[in-house]
C-alpha cells in the first residue's frame, strides 16, 4: 500500500487515471504488469489517498492456488486483527506484518519493519492506544514501543481488535475493477445511439411545441388587439378600455332605450331586455321581475356584494333607466337587491304581465 497526493476535487475514474499516472512517473510502474487500485478505507470515501501496488503475474498465481468458495484475497497486513487506536503487529517467515489501524499497513523484513513501524510513530498526529503482538515477540519493536510509552498486549478481545470487520473484504485482489469497468461500458456502447436519437427527437419535439405555442400567443394577441380597436371606434369613442364586456352592454342598452324613448309608448318588455343586458354585463342573477300597474316594473336580483349594487345602479341610469332601490339585504346567495325600473322620460303603463 503507497499513499499517494491527488486533488481532492477528482472523482471516479479521473481520480484513477491520475493516480496511475503519477506512480508510472515516480516509481517506474508498468501498468501492464503491475495492478494499480484505489484503497478506499474503512469509510468508502472518494477522497482516497493510497493504492494497492500488485505483481499481476502473482495475482494470477493466487487465484488459481484458492478455492473458488474462499472469502477473499488480501495483503496479509489487512487480515490482522485491529480497532481504532490499536495498532498490530505479526511476525511469519518472511518478515512482519503491520496492521496501522483500520485504513493503513504493510508488509516488511524484521528490521525494516521495525524501522517503517518507527517512522510511523514519528509522523503521526494520533498514535495508538496499545500495540497488539500476534505471534512471536520481537525486541526491536517491542523496543520502539517502550520508548514512545505505548503498552504491547497479546490478546485482541482485550484492546477490542477484530479481524475483517473495516471493509477489508472490499479490497478482494480477485476482482479486476478494470474488467468491471470494461463490461460496463460494452453494455451501455449499444445504447448509445438510440439514446443519442431519442435524445434528438425530444429536442424537435420541444422546439416544434414552442414554435406551435408561440403561434397561437401571436395569433390571440392579434385577435385582443383588433376587438380593441373595434371597440374603441364604434363603441367608447377612442375612450379606454378596461371591461370589453360591460362598456359595451351599456352601449347597446344605452342605444336600445334611446330608440324606444323615441315612440309613442314605452313597452315593458323592451324594458325587461334593456335591464337583462345591464344585469348580464354585471354578472347579476335575477331572481324574479314583475310589472303592474301600481308599483311598475320590479326587479329581484342577486349580486357579490353591496359595492356590486351601487355599480350596477349606476349602469342601469347610464344605459338611460331610472331605478329606485327599494331593498337590499345579505343572505346566503350573496346581496339581495330590490329595484324598481322606469324608462327616464316617465313611468311604464300597460296590464298584468
Amino acid at each position: 500500500m503507497l499513499p499517494i497526493e491527488l486533488p481532492t476535487k477528482l472523482r471516479g475514474q479521473n481520480r484513477e487515471n491520475v493516480a496511475h499516472r503519477q506512480m508510472r512517473d515516480k516509481f517506474g510502474i508498468d501498468p501492464e504488469t503491475v495492478d494499480l487500485r484505489p484503497f478506499f478505507g474503512t469509510k468508502g470515501s472518494e477522497e482516497w489517498s493510497r493504492v494497492l501496488v500488485t505483481d499481476k503475474a502473482l495475482i494470477s498465481v493466487w487465484r488459481d492456488a484458492i478455492d473458488e468458495d474462499a472469502l477473499a484475497i488480501l495483503p496479509d497486513y489487512l487480515t490482522l486483527p485491529t480497532a481504532p487506536d490499536v495498532w498490530t503487529v505479526a511476525a511469519n517467515a518472511q518478515g512482519v506484518s503491520v496492521r496501522l489501524g483500520p485504513d493503513d499497513g504493510f508488509g516488511a523484513h524484521a528490521d525494516l519493519g521495525a524501522i517503517l513501524l518507527n517512522d510511523a510513530l514519528e509522523a503521526c498526529d494520533r498514535r495508538p492506544k496499545a500495540l497488539l503482538r500476534i505471534g512471536e515477540p520481537i525486541p526491536a519493536i517491542d523496543a520502539i514501543a517502550s520508548e514512545h510509552g505505548i503498552g504491547v498486549e497479546t490478546d485482541a478481545g482485550s484492546v477490542g481488535a477484530k479481524a475483517l470487520s473495516h471493509g477489508e473484504v472490499a479490497c478482494d485482489l480477485r476482482r479486476d475493477p478494470q474488467l468491471a469497468r470494461a463490461r460496463m461500458t460494452a453494455r451501455i456502447l449499444p445504447w448509445r445511439w438510440p439514446m443519442a436519437f431519442g435524445l434528438v427527437a425530444a429536442i424537435v419535439w420541444a422546439a416544434a411545441e414552442w414554435i406551435v405555442t408561440d403561434r397561437i400567443a401571436k395569433e390571440t394577441q392579434a385577435i385582443r388587439a383588433q376587438t380593441m380597436a373595434i371597440v374603441q371606434d364604434h363603441f367608447v369613442d377612442g375612450a379606454p378600455v378596461v371591461d370589453v364586456r360591460v362598456q359595451v352592454g351599456r352601449v347597446l342598452a344605452s342605444a336600445q332605450a334611446q330608440a324606444h324613448s323615441e315612440g309613442d309608448r314605452p313597452n315593458p318588455l323592451s324594458l325587461f331586455g334593456q335591464t337583462a343586458i345591464v344585469l348580464n354585463a354585471a354578472s347579476a342573477r335575477a331572481e324574479t321581475a314583475s310589472f303592474d300597474t301600481a308599483e311598475g316594473f320590479r326587479v329581484v336580483a342577486i349580486l357579490d356584494n353591496f359595492a356590486a349594487v351601487e355599480d350596477l345602479v349606476a349602469d342601469l341610469e347610464q344605459a338611460g333607466i331610472s331605478v329606485d332601490l327599494q331593498d337590499t339585504r345579505a343572505n346566503d346567495a350573496g346581496v339581495q337587491a330590490t329595484l324598481a325600473l322606469s324608462t327616464s322620460n316617465g313611468a311604464t303603463e300597460g296590464d298584468n304581465q
